[in-house]
């Protein structure tokens, strides 16, 4: 039987086409809070359509970029019509998704495969590198963070993987009451009418943690392993070079690139931003809070330390 769901995410929607042979309901349960009965295609991002046929995706495009994280590996190929074709590997070293992005990136076909997990990262994957792709000009912003929500507004927390985002949301929660988790590993920032909002997504890493709401942001925060408690705000350039390496882009692509970095300026222009060394305690959590519920002027804070 053939299925066609519409998602709204980030305020933004896309539409999934497949078969109930290739995909069930089971391996969409995160993406079921994101769910909208609208079908007006000429408003979607994009449409992608699962098939069954990995073959039917064979590329004879030269390489163009070779990425490896600690998720998989992707091998990106540029077609001669001016399409992408994308090759994604598992952990376990299995190619799991295989998937075809039209030049506008307004549709792609996609073939996934393997063991559930593997089957859910290839399907999560593929819808991100879409949504990255097609909302690039639209002020928007896939970010690896972990964001949590305090009194009405949103915090980002940024850094390199195993600098803590997690455990610091946990801490909050755990040691300031009202805080709640949004997203744990792909919330989403746009910005609208000049304002700076972050939203939750269908895509939260590890937490179980899908929530489809929007809130403005109160600060974004850059993480760092420290003997210490210490927080200091950022501007200018400084500020960019935070949240710029957390913000997923195809940088070799000029147009995208060049969108990418009109949406951190203006992120950064309109929200305060900070760096953060810190241990993993609830002190941490604490003086991070108080600076950035303290003070809302972008670029005029002072450095607050804290020794634990």
């Amino acid at each position: 039987m053939n299925e066609k769901l519409t998602y709204y995410v980030g305020g933004h929607s896309f539409a999934l086409e497949y078969t109930n042979e290739i995909l069930s309901e089971k391996e969409l349960l995160s993406y079921a809070p994101f769910r909208t009965d609208s079908s007006y295609d000429e408003d979607k991002l994009f449409t992608l359509s699962l098939i069954d046929d990995p073959k039917a995706l064979d590329t004879k495009g030269p390489v163009s970029a070779d990425l490896v994280d600690e998720n998989g590996r992707m091998i990106l190929f540029k077609e001669e019509d001016g399409s992408l074709t994308i090759y994604v590997t598992a952990i376990s070293g299995f190619l799991c998704c295989r998937i075809r992005i039209s030049k506008d990136y307004r549709s792609a076909k996609a073939w996934i495969g393997g063991t559930p997990s593997e089957r859910r990262y290839a399907l999560d994957t593929a819808l991100m590198l879409l949504y990255t792709f097609a909302s690039s000009k639209l002020d928007t912003l896939l970010v690896h963070a972990s964001a949590i929500e305090y009194e009405g507004k949103g915090y980002l927390f940024l850094g390199k993987s195993g600098t803590g985002k997690s455990t610091h949301s946990r801490l909050w929660i755990e040691n300031i009451p009202e805080t709640k988790l949004l997203n744990d590993d792909n919330p989403i920032i746009r910005i609208i009418d000049g304002k700076a909002f972050v939203y939750g997504s269908p895509w939260s890493g590890k937490t179980n943690c899908y929530r489809n709401h929007r809130i403005p942001i109160g600060g974004l925060v850059r993480l760092r392993q420290a003997p210490f408690n210490k927080i200091h705000p950022l501007s200018g350039i400084m500020a960019y070079a935070t949240l710029l390496p957390s913000c997923s882009c195809m940088k070799w692509d000029h147009d995208m690139a060049e969108a990418i970095h009109s949406t951190i300026s203006k992120v950064i222009s309109r929200i305060p931003i900070y760096a953060l060394d810190c241990l993993p305690n609830p002190e941490a959590a604490i003086l991070c809070k108080e600076e950035l519920t303290t003070n809302h002027m972008v670029g005029t804070h002072g450095s607050c330390v804290r020794k634990s």
